[in-house]
């Protein structure tokens, strides 16, 4: 572990640090100096920046790129709701940062979610990444959107849960080693649940202005929305789009006093779920959504 003296002197002078910052075998050494004076001006106390340097120093032979998990460190300290506390549970728990620091080192993008996301981390320190039941997933998500009131809210809660499952599934697979087929299956699995979020909220915001779509033996016409390639394979990656096929059983109409066809129904009802699922908003789109 650094001295506090000697670190105190290398923050203050660049030249000075540059043995120390070597030992933690990042490359660009102005940059690592920056970090570290930053999270010093965050109000990150000496003895708990000496505790993150020792920690990333023994993880940075393991780290498939040190300067950028150090940039990235620096931005989650910077932007956490108290930075002390944060490096503060570093020294508490050894595990928490190496097991960051792993994920700050291999993607940015999901790097860049912990950043913006910062309830996230504290889910992932909950999951530990473990994989999730399919019928967990669908039953925590439709009942979430259930008790929202628009879409502008339901666009944004879809969009959150892919965020932080993803980062759970990722934790599992950087982390804790997970096999392919665990991870492939996971990000299928979270599809599949916000599919059937989004399916849902659309039949009930529909439902309000035509009622409910009838056969011709007055049975109610069923749809459902078919998983293709990756997706009906449960072998999804992270940026894959999804195959989709919508079907519904026989034509009648709806039994609303605003009384459409089956057919207007449900194309209507399919362009309610893509527009969930592909419309852009500040949190992105939720999938890329292909029905050829």
């Amino acid at each position: 572990m650094i001295d506090i003296d000697r670190l105190r002197s290398c923050l203050d002078d660049a030249h000075e640090a540059e043995p120390w910052l070597r030992s933690l075998r990042v490359a660009n050494l102005p940059a690592a100096h920056l970090n570290f004076t930053r999270m010093a001006e965050h109000g990150v106390t000496l003895d708990l920046l000496s505790q993150i340097s020792e920690q990333f120093a023994a993880a940075a032979p393991m780290l498939a790129d040190p300067d950028m998990a150090m940039n990235n460190l620096e931005r989650f300290v910077a932007t956490s709701r108290n930075p002390m506390a944060t490096a503060a549970l570093f020294e508490r728990d050894p595990n928490a940062l190496p097991n960051l620091l792993q994920i700050f080192s291999t993607s940015q993008h999901l790097s860049d979610l912990l950043v913006v996301d910062q309830e996230a981390y504290d889910l992932l320190r909950m999951t530990e990444g473990h994989p999730v039941a399919r019928a967990a997933l669908v039953e925590e998500l439709v009942n979430e959107v259930r008790a929202l009131g628009n879409y502008s809210e339901v666009m944004a809660s879809l969009r959150r849960y892919k965020r932080r499952e993803t980062l759970r599934i990722a934790y599992g697979d950087v982390v804790r080693n997970q096999p392919v087929e665990t991870v492939t299956r996971q990000i299928s699995y979270l599809a599949d649940a916000i599919v059937e979020a989004a399916l849902d909220y659309a039949q009930r915001y529909l439902h309000e202005q035509y009622g409910t779509p009838l056969r011709s033996d007055g049975e109610r016409s069923r749809f459902v929305v078919l998983g293709l390639g990756k997706l009906g394979g449960v072998e999804l990656n992270y940026s894959s789009d999804i195959d989709l096929i919508f079907l519904y059983d026989e034509d009648g109409q709806t039994d609303a006093r605003r009384v459409v066809s089956n057919q207007e129904y449900f194309e209507r009802l399919a362009k309610e779920v893509i527009r969930l699922l592909t419309e852009p908003t500040e949190l992105g789109a939720a999938y890329r959504v292909d029905l050829r």
